[in-house]
């Protein structure tokens, strides 16, 4: 991570009161109770808050306002508090990290001067692999949590639900974009050090959806 982005994360924690600038491996934090998730793992690292905001604005107002966020491998919760700011029906951290889920847990009870547009927020520890996805519209952000072997089990996790609701994956440092490729995932758009996919894009009726692009 360059210089700039790090001394913007400092002060996005700075500013808001939080705590999530930090590298941690999960092989380090609690192995033994992350079970044979620790072996895919990569590391925890906050995304940088410039680069979120860049990758939300390619995601149309009308697919954020039928959608859930999920930010698969949460870690401290930054991509969950950031992605407060947009009004999304819900949103969801998975963290299989007993110690980290529980930093960002008192991450968003203790964050201040949020542009919250999205109050149902919600932390679950759960393994990404075999987390049961929301149904309907869903927009999946990743930060390489995993390796390709995890990530095949993700998506097939997401081709388990029901009908064939409107996906947007946002993956960040896109390792394996070849599998999402292979499952029928469109390239929509490429950032630095992101690609932006979506499936079934003609499936949602957002035409009754008022566009309106968030203040951040």
């Amino acid at each position: 991570m360059a210089k700039p982005e790090r001394a913007a994360g400092r002060r996005f924690d700075r500013d808001h009161g939080v705590t999530t600038h930090a590298i941690a491996f999960l092989t380090d934090l609690d192995p033994d109770s992350s079970g044979d998730a620790a072996a895919h793992a990569t590391h925890y690292e906050a995304v940088p808050v410039a680069a979120f905001r860049r990758l939300m604005a390619e995601v149309p107002d009308a697919v954020i306002r039928a959608s859930a966020f999920v930010d698969a491998g949460a870690g401290m919760g930054r991509a969950v508090m950031l992605a407060s700011e947009y009004a999304f029906e819900r949103i969801v951290g998975i963290e299989i990290s007993p110690a980290l889920v529980q930093i960002a847990r008192e991450n968003l009870v203790k964050a201040r001067d949020l542009a919250t547009r999205c109050r149902d927020v919600r932390l679950v520890r759960a393994d990404a692999r075999r987390y049961r996805y929301p149904n309907g519209n869903l927009v999946l952000f990743l930060y390489n949590p995993f390796d390709g072997e995890a990530l095949d089990d993700v998506l097939d996790r997401l081709s388990e639900r029901p009908g064939a609701a409107g996906e947007w994956i946002l993956y960040y440092t896109p390792v394996h974009p070849a599998r999402l490729q292979t499952r029928g995932y469109e390239l929509v758009a490429t950032l630095p050090e992101t690609h932006i996919y979506r499936k079934n894009p003609e499936t949602p009726d957002f035409s009754q959806i008022e566009e309106t692009r968030p203040e951040v």
